[in-house]
């Protein structure tokens, strides 16, 4: 081969990489391109529920635009944190309610979480937003749980809260927040039942173990920042809605 014929290979080796790079980079803006330009937001039930990363500078827009009347917060958080105390502020002064429930999105979730998102979807004011930090591990299991308890999906149709559109990547831990959906399925199928928010309720109550299974009265989730509801638990047992 000569050196002309070499420099002619090496030129379409390269060009063939940089196809294949061009390829791969458009590939990935098609099925990321939620969580990479639009803040991963997305409508679970119209005009009900939506979900989404952490909102920032959009969130007031946000807010008016949906008509939100309740904010899920799942990713923790102070005051000490500017995006934490923004959403507080802008709730309070929309009259939103912000409900402060911290997730860990690596780890298997427990009975009395599930058992407390379960009766805040019962009783929230709705429109309600979802979020974490993301948008897609946290948020996708509180979604499932809300469209199994509240729109009557079944557990194999629920597990689409959890897409890779919305950049949930089921390795490293995040795939644990599967664990309640799956032995809940396969219970379903052993037991010869038919989903149904209540079979679900019960199931969760009495058939799912976790590092929680503590015999402690579960307490509603309040409305408010956690240190508030905390020191005041009185004050924040009325929701935010006449603030």
């Amino acid at each position: 081969m000569t050196e002309n014929d070499r420099s002619k290979s090496r030129d379409r080796r390269i060009k063939r990489g940089v196809a294949l790079v061009v390829l791969i980079s458009l590939l990935g803006i098609v099925i990321f391109h939620r969580p990479l330009f639009l803040g991963n937001f997305g409508e679970v039930c119209r005009g009900q529920v939506y979900r989404s990363a952490q909102p920032l500078d959009g969130l007031e827009t946000l807010m008016k635009s949906r008509h939100l009347s309740s904010i899920l917060n799942l990713r923790g958080g102070s005051n000490a944190d500017r995006w934490y105390s923004r959403e507080v502020e802008l709730c309070e002064a929309n009259m939103i309610d912000f409900y402060d429930f911290p997730m860990n999105a690596t780890s298997r979730p427990g009975r009395r979480q599930l058992l407390i998102l379960l009766d805040l979807f019962k009783r929230c004011r709705y429109p309600l937003l979802i979020h974490c930090k993301s948008g897609s591990d946290r948020t996708g299991l509180a979604t499932a749980l809300y469209l199994m308890s509240m729109n009557h999906f079944d557990p194999n149709s629920a597990l689409s809260a959890f897409s890779l559109t919305y950049g949930h990547v089921p390795i490293g831990g995040p795939q644990r927040l599967h664990e309640p959906l799956v032995e809940y399925r396969d219970w379903l199928l052993k037991q010869g039942f038919t989903h149904t928010p209540d079979i679900f309720h019960d199931w969760v109550e009495h058939e799912y173990r976790s590092d929680d299974d503590v015999n402690i009265p579960l307490k509603p989730l309040q409305p408010g920042p956690r240190d508030r509801v905390a020191l005041s638990p009185s004050r924040a047992s009325g929701a935010t809605r006449h603030r």
